[in-house]
Formats: structure tokens, C-alpha cells, sequence
């Protein structure tokens, strides 16, 4: 069983591919269907969409590394 941290890691990484992942989608829907400016603003709702991505697999990297750190198994 997983700690207490893990799991609050774990599941605010969820949350912020969550929130993310629609942003990326609809920018990128955005730049193929456009052009010109509104091309370019789609691209920019990707790439405002993409952060919350990588903070969420940051997150849930790090609540990996934690669960494997708290069972005292080599890793590195």
C-alpha cells in the first residue's frame, strides 16, 4: 500500500493532465484548422496547455521515486 504522500502526489498529477490535455487538444485544433494570426494563437493554447502536462508527469515521476525510496530498493 501505497503512502499518504504518494497518493497526494499521484493524484495532483491526474489533476493537472486533466486540466492540460483539453488545451493542447483544442490548440492544436485550433492551428490546423486556421491561419494566419489564429494559427499562431492556437499554437500558443498548445503550448499554454503543454505545462500543466509536464507538471502532472513531474509529479507523478516523483511519486514514483518516493513509493520506490520508501520500500529501500536500489533505483539509481
Amino acid at each position: 500500500m501505497s503512502g499518504r504522500k504518494e497518493r497526494k502526489l499521484a493524484t495532483s498529477g491526474g489533476r493537472f493532465i486533466a486540466i492540460g490535455a483539453p488545451l493542447v487538444v483544442v490548440g492544436i485544433a485550433l492551428a490546423i484548422v486556421l491561419d494566419g494570426t489564429a494559427r499562431g494563437i492556437g499554437a500558443a493554447i498548445a503550448v499554454l496547455g503543454a505545462i500543466p502536462i509536464v507538471v502532472g508527469v513531474t509529479l507523478l515521476l516523483s511519486a514514483g521515486v518516493e513509493d520506490r525510496s520508501r520500500k529501500e530498493e536500489p533505483f539509481a
